[in-house]
C-alpha cells in the first residue's frame, strides 16, 4: 500500500507504515513522504543561504553515514536499533539540505521548463493548477521569464474568476498560439467565497459573454476543447450564434454546452422540424470527437459528418432532437463512437415499427446511458443500434409507467455488461414482469458491479431467483444435458444467475433490500466480497441491517458519495484496455 496523498502528518507516518509491516526507524524516517509534509510546514527563505557551511555540513554527514553503516556491517547479523536511530536522523537531515543546496536556477532553461511542467500537469484540480502557474513566476525573475516563455503552461483556461476575468484573459494572452482548452463556468467562482462557503453568484450576461468572445473567437482555430456552462437562455443562444459564425474550428476535438435554467427541456419554438436554427458551426469540424449538448440542440442536418467519439445528449424536446434517418447518418458517420449518452433525448419518433428500423453496428460502443424517458421512447433508441460490446449499462430516471418491454428487449442484446447502475426505475410487479427481469440478469453472465437507487425489491430478488422457474419448455430442453452421467450432476446444482456479480454500490432503498440480498446470496454460495454505500445514505439504514450485510458479504464499506470504486476503476480500464486505448481514469468525478 502506497500513500496517495500527501495528508499524512509526521506523527501518522510511523502508523501509515505499520499497516503493511513492522517498520525500522531507517523505512520510518528514510521516506519521501515524509520529507515532503516537513518542507510543507517551512516558510520560504528570507536570504541567500551559506552555500559554503551547507557543503561542509553536507560532507561531515557523509563521513558519519559511512561510519555507521561500515559499524552497523561489522555486528551483523545481529541489529542495532541505537545505530538505526542515529543514521535514519543523518540521512533525513542531508535529504533536506541537499534540497535546500540544489542549484535549480543554474538549470538549462530547458529543463526547467521541462520541470514546470511537471509541477502544473500534476496539480489536483484546476484551483491547485492555477496556484501552482503563478507561484512560478513569484519566485524570480529568471523563473517568471521561463515560466511566461512556455505557452503550453497557460493554454489550459477555466473561468472561475470573477468578471471581467483578468485572469483567465491573461492566461489566453500568455498562451500565444498553442492549442487551448478553454472551460466556463458561471457556477464555479471558489474564490469569491469566503470560508469555502458557496453563495450565488450573478450569471453571466450577454455583454459578458460578448466580452469573452471578443477574445476566443479570434483564436477559433486554435481551440482543442471547449466546455461553457451557462444559464440564461439569451446567453446560450449568443455564444452559438457568435461561435457557429466565427470561422474553421480546425482543431476542435470535444465540445460541450450546457444550459442549467429553465425551461428543463430546449423549447420547440426554437426549434425548428430537425432541430435549432444556428448549427454548431457553419464550418468543417474535422478532428470533432466529443459532442456533448445539454439543455439545448443545434441544427442537425449543418452538422457535418465526423467519427465521434462521445455523443451526450440531454433535455431536447421533440422538435429539437435529429429525426430518425440522420440519426442512422450520424452513428454510419462514428464506427468508433465509445460512449452513447441520451437522457431525455434521442432521434425523434418515426411512423415505421422499431422492428423495421435499420440497426447500426457499433463495434467499439463501451458506455451506453439511458435516462428519462418514455419506455417506447427507449425501445425506439435501442432499435437504431447494435452494439453487443457494451459493458456499462446504466438506466436512469426510468419512471412514471412500466417498463417491463424494455426488460424484453435488453435480454440478450448486451452479454459482455461488467458494470449495470440502476436508478429509480419503475416496473410493475407481475409474473411477466418477473420473469423478464430474471430473464435479462441471466443474459449478463460476466456482470462484475451492480449500482442501484430507489430500486423495487423484486428486480433484486431475481439475484437469488433460480432461473429454472422461468423457463420455458423449450428452453428447458436446450439446457438439459445431452450426457446422463454427468446430466444428473449438472441437472442437480443449481444455476447461479450473474455468477462472476461479487460488488455493490446502492443508496436509498427499502428497509430490509440489502439484508435480504446479501443473505440470499450467501446462501447459493456467491457473497458479495464487497458491498459499498455512500455516507449520505448513513442515517437512512438501521443498525439491524447494517449487521445483517456486514455478517453476510466480506467487506462492507461506506464511502464518500463522489469516490469512484476500486471495482469500478478496474472496469473502466479494461473498456478502455479492449480497444487499446489509454484512459487515465480519475478517481473523483468531476
Amino acid at each position: 500500500m502506497a500513500a496517495s496523498s500527501s495528508t499524512f502528518t509526521l506523527a501518522q507516518l510511523p502508523a501509515f507504515h505499520a499497516l503493511n509491516h513492522s517498520p525500522t526507524p531507517l523505512e520510518q524516517w528514510d521516506s519521501d513522504e515524509l520529507i515532503r509534509t516537513y518542507l510543507k510546514t517551512c516558510q520560504d527563505p528570507k536570504m541567500e543561504p551559506d552555500r559554503e557551511l551547507m557543503r561542509a555540513r553536507l560532507q561531515m554527514f557523509r563521513v558519519r553515514m559511512f561510519e555507521l553503516q561500515h559499524l552497523r556491517t561489522c555486528i551483523r547479523p545481529a541489529v542495532s536499533y541505537e545505530f538505526d536511530r542515529e543514521l535514519a536522523a543523518i540521512m533525513y537531515k542531508r535529504k533536506l539540505l541537499l534540497w535546500m543546496s540544489f542549484p535549480i536556477r543554474d538549470l538549462p532553461s530547458e529543463i526547467l521548463t521541462t520541470i514546470f511542467r511537471y509541477v502544473v500537469w500534476s496539480s489536483s484540480g484546476a484551483d491547485q493548477a492555477t496556484q501552482h502557474r503563478l507561484r512560478l513566476t513569484w519566485v524570480c525573475k529568471r523563473f517568471r521569464e521561463v515560466a511566461l516563455a512556455d505557452q503550453t503552461l497557460w493554454n489550459s483556461v477555466w473561468f472561475r474568476d470573477s468578471p471581467p476575468w483578468r485572469r483567465s484573459l491573461a492566461f489566453i494572452e500568455r498562451a500565444g498560439t498553442a492549442p487551448l482548452d478553454i472551460r466556463i463556468n458561471e457556477k464555479e467562482r471558489p474564490e469569491d467565497a469566503p470560508n469555502q462557503t458557496n453563495p450565488h453568484h450573478p450569471i453571466i450576461t450577454v455583454p459578458q459573454i460578448n466580452t469573452i468572445l471578443d477574445v476566443l473567437l479570434p483564436r477559433i482555430r486554435q481551440i482543442r476543447i471547449l466546455v461553457v456552462v451557462l444559464e440564461d437562455m439569451d446567453v446560450v443562444e449568443t455564444f452559438m450564434r457568435r461561435f457557429a459564425t466565427a470561422g474553421p474550428p480546425e482543431i476542435l476535438e470535444r465540445f460541450e454546452m450546457h444550459r442549467t435554467g429553465a425551461p428543463y427541456l430546449w423549447p420547440q419554438e426554437k426549434s425548428t422540424g430537425q432541430g435549432g436554427h444556428w448549427p454548431l458551426s457553419e464550418h468543417l469540424t474535422p478532428k470533432l470527437r466529443w459532442l456533448s449538448l445539454n439543455g439545448l440542440t443545434i441544427d442537425w442536418n449543418r452538422l457535418p459528418p465526423t467519427n465521434l467519439r462521445t455523443i451526450d445528449l440531454r433535455r431536447m424536446s421533440f422538435q429539437a432532437c435529429p429525426t430518425s434517418e440522420r440519426w442512422t447518418e450520424l452513428l454510419k458517420a462514428s464506427p468508433d463512437l465509445y460512449k452513447l449518452s441520451l437522457d431525455a433525448a434521442g432521434p425523434q419518433w418515426t411512423p415505421r415499427r422499431i422492428h423495421d428500423i435499420p440497426a447500426v453496428r457499433l463495434p467499439h460502443l463501451r458506455d451506453l446511458i439511458i435516462g428519462d424517458m418514455s419506455c417506447l421512447f427507449a425501445l425506439h433508441i435501442l432499435a437504431h443500434m447494435e452494439a453487443p460490446r457494451v459493458m456499462s449499462l446504466s438506466l436512469m430516471q426510468l419512471t412514471g409507467q412500466d417498463y417491463g418491454p424494455l426488460m424484453e428487449m435488453l435480454t440478450g442484446r448486451f452479454p459482455e455488461v461488467r458494470l449495470l447502475h440502476i436508478q429509480g426505475m419503475e416496473l410493475n410487479k407481475t409474473d411477466v414482469n418477473v420473469r423478464r427481469v430474471v430473464r435479462w440478469f441471466e443474459s449478463m453472465p460476466r456482470l462484475k458491479l451492480f449500482k442501484f437507487s430507489q430500486t423495487k425489491p423484486y428486480i433484486l430478488e431475481a439475484l437469488v431467483a433460480d432461473p429454472r422457474d422461468y423457463r420455458t419448455d423449450d428452453e428447458r430442453e436446450v439446457y438439459t444435458p445431452s450426457s446422463s452421467d454427468s446430466g444428473q450432476e449438472a441437472e442437480d446444482a443449481r444455476p447461479i444467475i450473474c455468477p462472476e456479480l461479487d460488488t455493490l454500490y446502492f443508496h436509498s432503498q427499502g428497509e430490509g433490500d440489502m439484508a435480504a440480498l446479501t443473505k440470499g446470496r450467501k446462501e447459493l454460495g456467491v457473497p458479495f466480497k464487497r458491498v459499498y454505500m455512500p455516507n449520505t445514505n448513513i442515517m437512512h439504514i438501521g443498525q439491524e441491517e447494517v449487521k445483517t450485510i456486514r455478517e453476510n458479504v466480506g467487506q462492507f464499506l461506506v464511502i464518500y458519495h463522489m469516490l469512484v470504486t476500486e471495482e469500478e476503476d478496474v472496469i473502466h480500464e479494461e473498456m478502455a484496455n479492449s480497444l487499446g486505448l489509454a484512459v487515465r481514469w480519475r478517481r473523483y468525478k468531476r
